[in-house]
């Protein structure tokens, strides 16, 4: 397999022992028996469709193809390996709840939602042992930052999914807002005053009030990411150095009473507390939506259904903007066995180092820069992959390490909701996000140390 011809090699132990050789003659011991490791691998339905021939595709084939090419190609012990396809419900038990008993996870690919609470835990593995400079100098610096903590990584990253808006360049056109249009295969960059500009061009060639320059929508805790990125439109970076949400800073408070603002200048729908997700997307294929947010999978279908939309960041005061990811990778854990860690961290390492597993990465984008270039990716979703590779150093990390982000997201659009609704005033959402939030966090730290 591509990528992997000296894996073998590197990562298979010397099994004789002394210094007379490896020839078993008269008076020579006998090789040495392999160990017999057993390896619990776990992962939820994740659907990996990368190419059209294969849209059915799970994260449990993928795992499934390597395991067999693992085992029997490793010469440090006898690998057997265990499977377990959890609902994404069930995550946490699958998971956390299965430490401490012969379930217990030992590899997991997943998105990161529950990567800070897996941390916390104090059970996964550093992975730094396996990860050479090559690998290190193939990701980007940003994706790296978001797979680690103090100093170790955690996480070894396998694609992302770049969150981003898209935009109707059709209603840029009719704005006169052409120079604002990237070039093909660039994500847009806009600071916030030219953000500005540009929404006070589309409001004003928009015909009736049915038709907006933006999206922001409040019903329920879809969409949260996106949202916050938003409020980083007046600098700031929402959590303090202590990994907590403070919204109480001018900058925290500016970023507020600025969507109070595009709600005042209609900006954003009318009702937008009473929005979600699908509406919005709706409401921008049926047109009436300049911006909404989006990423490849999203871009993918609109060019499916004939339409072409470009990607920009979120706005910031510096002019680059900023971009989320959604970072699926793999994570081992220690379960007090180190023969068990050290196979586990190899099976990792075998999967990422072969163009054979990397291809399953496609149905997001690699983060691994070079396999896109040797793979010879051709049309609109390489247009798209290169692009947002490039926009890779815009991208921050949104979780922050931030244990129990389901508990954080379903407080948090509560109080953007009341901002929407007019109830509450920049401030007084400000103090109610910290507060509701970080004890949100203080949940997540209290369930992982239990």
């Amino acid at each position: 397999m591509e990528g992997t011809k000296l894996l073998g090699v590197v990562l298979a132990g010397a099994l004789c022992l002394g210094t007379a050789g490896c020839a078993v003659g008269e008076g020579a011991a006998p090789p040495a028996e392999k160990k017999q490791v057993t390896i619990n691998v776990k992962c939820p339905p994740l659907a990996l469709p990368y190419d059209g021939e294969h849209t059915d595709t799970e994260a449990i084939d993928l795992l499934q193809e390597a395991a067999e090419a693992f085992a029997a190609s490793y010469e440090d012990a006898d690998v057997t390996f265990t499977f377990t396809r959890f609902p994404y419900v069930e995550e946490d038990q699958a998971v956390l709840g299965s430490f401490g008993t012969d379930d217990a996870a030992d590899v997991v690919l997943a998105g990161q939602f529950n990567v800070p609470t897996y941390l916390h835990s104090g059970r996964a593995a550093a992975l730094d042992d396996v990860i050479d400079e090559g690998l290190r100098a193939d990701v980007d610096e940003a994706i790296w930052n978001q797979c680690s903590q103090d100093g170790s990584t955690y996480v070894l990253p396998f694609y992302q999914l770049q969150n981003i808006i898209m935009v109707n360049p059709d209603l840029m056109r009719a704005a006169g807002l052409e120079r604002f249009i990237p070039e093909d295969g660039s994500v847009a960059q806009w600071s916030t005053t030219q953000f500005e500009e540009i929404l006070a061009a589309l409001k004003a060639s928009m015909p009736d009030d049915s038709t907006y320059p933006m999206a922001l929508w409040a019903a329920n805790n879809q969409g949260d990411t996106h949202t916050m990125a938003l409020l980083r439109s007046q600098g700031s970076t929402i959590y303090d150095e202590n990994g907590r949400f403070n919204f109480e800073t001018p900058e925290g408070v500016a970023g507020l009473a600025w969507f109070d603002w595009l709600n005042k200048m209609e900006y954003i729908p009318k009702g937008a507390e009473n929005l979600e997700l699908a509406s919005v997307i709706k409401l921008f294929d049926n047109g009436q939506l300049a911006f909404c947010p989006g990423n490849k999978t999203t871009m993918l279908s609109e060019r499916a259904a004939g339409f072409t939309p470009f990607a920009a960041n979120f706005p910031t005061p510096d002019g680059k903007g900023c971009a989320t990811t959604f970072l699926t990778g793999f994570t081992v854990f220690d379960n007090g066995d180190v023969d068990k860690v050290r196979v586990a961290k190899d099976f990792v390492r075998f999967i990422v180092s072969d163009d054979d597993y990397l291809r399953y990465t496609f149905s997001g984008t690699p983060v691994n820069k070079s396999f896109i270039e040797r793979s010879g990716e051709t049309g609109v979703a390489a247009e798209l992959d290169k692009a947002f590779v490039a926009n890779s150093g815009n991208v921050y990390d949104f979780l922050n390490n931030t244990p129990n982000w389901s508990g954080v997201r379903d407080v948090f659009y509560v109080g953007i909701q009341e901002l929407l609704r007019g109830t509450a005033t920049p401030e007084e959402t400000a103090a109610t996000l910290d507060e509701t939030c970080n004890a949100a966090i203080d949940e997540g730290y209290a369930a992982a140390a239990a």
